[in-house]
């Protein structure tokens, strides 16, 4: 059974860290999935940072004609295609280690704002998708969109609010079962070997050695769990800040907080599990599992399934 079974641990296959995180600057705060601008003539003047990642494509739509695009760094990104109302971006894996980058966009119509300017921030695993950038009035439908997405999102607040008052007396979902020692197999909680089936990428932060995945619910509602035994080669502790699963077709899964946060010491192993929602009918096929710390190291692994 999982990581603390008599089994024991598989032999350590130490991958390739990163370099001393002591050099590097920790990740800024930025944007992902689709994200809308408001960039009107009484806007804040600030600059928007948006994430964007190796091999993702990130798509910037205006609602009016582009004079020219300003784009730092052009040479170090994969692909930049431009038209006459947008361009999209192709980061490369050789980013991964830049600065932020600076794009500004010049508008045709002369109109204010004449420009707007962003910061690509090259992150792990968080792409801004779809950036969506208005200059002019709105209209009636879009005020009627926007109240409904307020709407929605007041309902998934409400939501979660009841589910963490259900949990508070301890570690609710699959964190609560595997706690009290009842995430197997035996009560109807499948659970699946992964070590065997996995793929880490090169330069991985931590060394994998073992993984185990989890799944349990219904066709409505359901939790589903990687848990990872890893070990820290470098020389400074590393500290979950975030983690995300995605899919063949682009789909991502964000995990469900968690009140204690993971770290791991230089030289020891440790143990992560982050858990998502999905139901039965979700998180079908192989997905891949992106972990990374507040100074951008990251553990990404292939082929991460459920059972």
């Amino acid at each position: 059974m999982p990581l603390a079974s008599s089994a024991g641990f598989l032999s350590l296959a130490l991958l390739t860290s990163t370099a001393d995180a002591s050099e590097r600057t920790p990740l800024p705060p930025c944007e992902a999935g689709d994200v809308r601008l408001d960039v009107g003539a009484d806007a804040p003047t600030g600059v928007s940072t948006l994430c964007v990642t190796p091999d993702l494509t990130s798509n910037f739509l205006f609602d009016a004609k582009l004079a020219r695009v300003e784009l730092e760094g052009r040479e170090h990104f994969r692909r930049v295609a431009e038209a006459v109302d947008s361009f999209m971006v192709v980061p490369s894996e050789g980013m991964r280690d830049l600065e932020p980058q600076r794009v500004t966009v010049y508008f045709a119509d002369g109109a204010a704002p004449e420009s707007v300017t962003f910061l690509l921030v090259v992150h792990p695993a968080r792409a801004a998708r779809q950036v969506d950038v208005i200059r002019q009035t709105r209209p009636v439908a879009f005020y009627e969109e926007k109240a409904r997405d307020a709407e929605s999102k007041a309902q998934r607040c409400e939501e979660e609010r009841a589910r963490l008052h259900a949990e508070q007396g301890g570690p609710g979902g699959l964190r609560g079962l595997h706690a009290v020692g009842l995430l197997n197999n035996e009560i109807g909680v499948p659970a699946k070997h992964l070590t065997k089936y996995l793929k880490p990428r090169p330069r991985a932060a931590l060394a994998l050695v073992e993984a185990w995945s989890f799944r349990a619910g219904t066709a409505k509602r359901g939790r589903v769990a990687v848990e990872l035994q890893l070990e820290n080669p470098g020389t400074k502790s590393w500290t979950l800040a975030g983690a995300v699963l995605r899919g063949a077709k682009g789909e991502e899964l964000t995990p469900l907080p968690d009140a204690t946060p993971v770290s791991i010491l230089p030289g020891f192993p440790g143990r992560v599990l982050v858990e998502f929602e999905a139901t039965t009918k979700q998180a079908q096929g192989a997905y891949t599992l992106t972990l990374w710390d507040v100074d951008g190291r990251s553990v990404i692994l292939e082929n991460v399934t459920f059972p």
